[in-house]
C-alpha cells in the first residue's frame, strides 16, 4: 500500500506464530562517501532518542512493551544500501490487558524516527562518540578474521566499480572520518530521500494499520536504485598473494557470471552451486575436503545481483596448487556431464527443503515481498520449486561452463 510517493506499507498476514514483526527499511545508493554514515545511523537508531534520551531508558520502554527486542541491521543489494529497524513483540492477545500493543510499537517507532537525539543540528555527541568507537572496534577486529579480509580482498579484486569494493559497513578509516554532524545529516537525508518500506508481519486490523501509518509527516520522494550491476568479463585472472602469522591459509576464487533470477538458466546456478559447495554432500566437499584430506573448509557462493561466483577454502599453505588443480578437475567434470544425476537429485531435494522452510521465516517472508515489488522476475515459492525441479543436465554443462575465473587472492599463513 502506498503512503505517498517512494513510501510503502507492506502488511503480512501470519496466524501461526506467537509474535508480531515489524521491519522499517531503507533503501539508498550504496556509495563510499555514504557507507559510514549509514551505519553509524544504524548504530544510533537502536541506542537513544529525544523520548528515550539514554540507553537506560531506551531499553526500559522496550521493556515496558513486554520485552520487545529491538535491532538494527545493514545489508546490501547490488548498488542499493539497506538499513533496518527490526521490532519483536508479541501479539495483542498475548498481552495481559487490553492494550493495543502494536499500536504502542509503531507509536515508538515513530519517536525514533521523527524525534532523534540532537543537539544544534546534530547527534547528542557523548553517545554517538561511544557508538562511533564502537563501530570502529568492530571493523577493526573483522580485520583480523582472515576469512573475512580474504573475502575483502577478493572483492577489491573482482570488482571494478570501487563502492562494491567495500563492505556493507565501509571500513574503520571511513568510520573514522565521519562525525555527530555529518551522520545525523544523512539521516534527514534517508528519512527524506531514500525509498521507504514499513513491513507488519502478523495478526492486526488491515484498515487500522494503514490509519496509524498514514498519520506519520512523510513526504513524497523520487527514488532511482540499481539492484542489478554486472561489468564484462576480461579475459585477464587478477591475482594477489599476502602473508599473514595466522595458522590458517584461504584460498579465495571468484568466477564471473551473467545469470539474474529473471534468466533462463538461473535455477541451473541455483543447483549447481548446491552441487558444487553448499551441502555435505557437494562435490567439493567429499571429494576435496573428504576423500583427498586438502581443505579445513571449502564451499561455494554467489551472488545473483552483482555477478560473482566464489569458491573459497581454507587450507595449508602447501596444497594451494593442489587444491587449486583439484578444484579446476571438478569444475571440469561438471562441465563435460562427468556428475551424477542422483547426487544432482539429492542436491535439487535439499535446496527444495531448505526453501519451504525458510517460508516459516518472518524475515524471509519480508524479502520476498520487498523483492517481488521492487526486483524484476523474481519467483514466487512454487515458481522457485519447480524451477529448481526442472533443472537439466545440459543446463548445468551450460551454466558450469559460463563460470569463468576472474579473480583469485591467496591469504598465505606463514606459520601453517
Amino acid at each position: 500500500m502506498k503512503i505517498v510517493d517512494g513510501v510503502q506499507l507492506h502488511l503480512i498476514k501470519n496466524t501461526i506464530l506467537k509474535t508480531n514483526h515489524l521491519t522499517f527499511r531503507f533503501s539508498g545508493v550504496f556509495s563510499e562517501k555514504t557507507v559510514a554514515r549509514r551505519v553509524l545511523v544504524a548504530q544510533m537508531l537502536a541506542t537513544a532518542n529525544a523520548d528515550y534520551p539514554t540507553i537506560k531508558a531506551f531499553r526500559e520502554k522496550l521493556a515496558s512493551l513486554y520485552g520487545a527486542s529491538l535491532s538494527t541491521k545493514v545489508s546490501t543489494k547490488g548498488l542499493v544500501h539497506i538499513v533496518d529497524i527490526d521490532i519483536i513483540f508479541i501479539k495483542d492477545k498475548y498481552a495481559f490487558t487490553a492494550e493495543n500493543l502494536l499500536e504502542e510499537v509503531i507509536t515508538f517507532l515513530e519517536s525514533i524516527l521523527f524525534a532523534p537525539l540532537v543537539s544544534v543540528a546534530q547527534y547528542q555527541s557523548k553517545i554517538f562518540d561511544t557508538e562511533k568507537l564502537n563501530l570502529i572496534h568492530y571493523l577493526e577486529t573483522d580485520k583480523e578474521d582472515s576469512f573475512y579480509s580474504s573475502e575483502l580482498a577478493l572483492r577489491k579484486l573482482f570488482y571494478r566499480n570501487p563502492t562494491l569494493q567495500l563492505s556493507k559497513y565501509g571500513d574503520a578509516e571511513l568510520v573514522t572520518a565521519e562525525n555527530s554532524f555529518t551522520a545525523y545529516q544523512e539521516f534527514q537525508k534517508m528519512l527524506s530521500e531514500d525509498q521507504l518500506d514499513l513491513f507488519i508481519a502478523g495478526e492486526f486490523d488491515d484498515y487500522r494499520m494503514l490509519q496509524v501509518v498514514n498519520k506519520m509527516p512523510f513526504e513524497p520522494r523520487q527514488v532511482n536504485l540499481t539492484y542489478y550491476y554486472r561489468q564484462d568479463y576480461q579475459n585477464v585472472t587478477r591475482e594477489l598473494l599476502d602473508k599473514r602469522p595466522v595458522n590458517q591459509s584461504i584460498l579465495q576464487l571468484g568466477f564471473h557470471h551473467e545469470l539474474r533470477p529473471q534468466d533462463d538458466d538461473y535455477f541451473a546456478l541455483v543447483v549447481l552451486n548446491g552441487l558444487l559447495g553448499s551441502f555435505a554432500h557437494s562435490l567439493l566437499f567429499t571429494e576435496i575436503r573428504e576423500k583427498e584430506g586438502l581443505a579445513y573448509t571449502i564451499a561455494s557462493h554467489f551472488d545473483s545481483f552483482t555477478g560473482l561466483f566464489t569458491i573459497y577454502a581454507g587450507l595449508d599453505k602447501e596444497q594451494r596448487n593442489r587444491l587449486a588443480r583439484l578444484i579446476n578437475k571438478q569444475l571440469a567434470d561438471v562441465r563435460s556431464g562427468k556428475f551424477s544425476m542422483a547426487l544432482v537429485g539429492q542436491t535439487k531435494e535439499m535446496l527444495k527443503t531448505n526453501h519451504r522452510l525458510l517460508t516459516d521465516n518472518v524475515k524471509f517472508l519480508i524479502e520476498q515481498a520487498y523483492n517481488a515489488m521492487y526486483l524484476e522476475g523474481i519467483p514466487s515459492t512454487e515458481e522457485w520449486l519447480n524451477g529448481v525441479d526442472v533443472v537439466t543436465k545440459s543446463q548445468l554443462m551450460r551454466v558450469a561452463a559460463s563460470l569463468k575465473l576472474q579473480s583469485l587472492y591467496f591469504l598465505e599463513g606463514n606459520e601453517a
